[in-house]
């Protein structure tokens, strides 16, 4: 059984976590539906996000896998969150993160039991990605796979593409990658994924400033370019 969504329920969840993100409502309604394709079952691979800031896109993430794996009667998959708060200044804007960032984000997120925030870099993230993992049903189970992943945290292009080739080769066949402000300093992570492409089992649009992928067999990390 796979569960679609109405496009106006998935429009009615981005109204509620619109005033929470600064994400416009048209990629927070993009970020909705690809969560709804993303592969679905009782051993669907958790979803990640990078760069959480006030929890308005990781809300409708939760509230959308709420919403489906209810009507599956099964255990909605994780979603984790990256940031490290704290007073980072943002590439490109003169926005500070802080704790009123973090404590938002606490608020809105809390209700939610499959939500699992890392307080650290990307950068910390992903050399320790390999070392982390969680206790599910008695079973301890690690990071291999990401049904989906969004990034939107830092914005310099090089740490972007750390971030993908951190995180591509982990994403299910049937899953998403989702890369936010691809059109910020001279869109330099989008050329480089325009050129990428070619070698991959993938398809690639770009949806305003955002950039979409979408894994039909797995990308190894031997054909991420450097």
């Amino acid at each position: 059984m796979t569960v679609h969504l109405s496009d106006s329920l998935l429009r009615w969840y981005v109204s509620q976590c619109r005033k929470h993100s600064d994400t416009g409502t048209d990629h927070l309604l993009e970020l909705a539906r690809c969560v709804m394709l993303a592969p679905q079952g009782k051993d669907a691979a958790p979803f990640l996000e990078i760069g959480s800031r006030s929890g308005g896109s990781a809300l409708v993430m939760l509230k959308v896998l709420r919403r489906v794996y209810g009507a599956l009667g099964i255990r909605p998959p994780q979603v984790f969150t990256v940031d490290p708060y704290g007073s980072r200044p943002y590439e490109g804007e003169p926005h500070i993160y802080d704790e009123q960032h973090y404590g938002r984000m606490k608020k809105n997120l809390a209700p939610y039991t499959n939500h699992i925030h890392y307080m650290m870099d990307s950068e910390l993230f992903l050399r320790e990605l390999d070392n982390l993992y969680l206790w599910t049903d008695g079973t301890k189970r690690g990071f291999e796979k990401f049904s989906l992943v969004y990034l939107d945290g830092s914005h310099d292009p090089a740490i972007v593409w750390s971030e993908i080739q951190g995180t591509l080769p982990r994403i299910v066949a049937g899953g998403f990658l989702i890369v936010d402000d691809t059109n910020w300093f001279d869109s330099a992570v989008r050329k480089k994924l325009d050129a990428a492409v070619t070698t991959w089992d993938v398809t690639l649009r770009h949806n305003g400033k955002q950039s979409v992928l979408r894994v039909s067999t797995s990308v190894t990390r031997a054909q991420l370019p450097g």
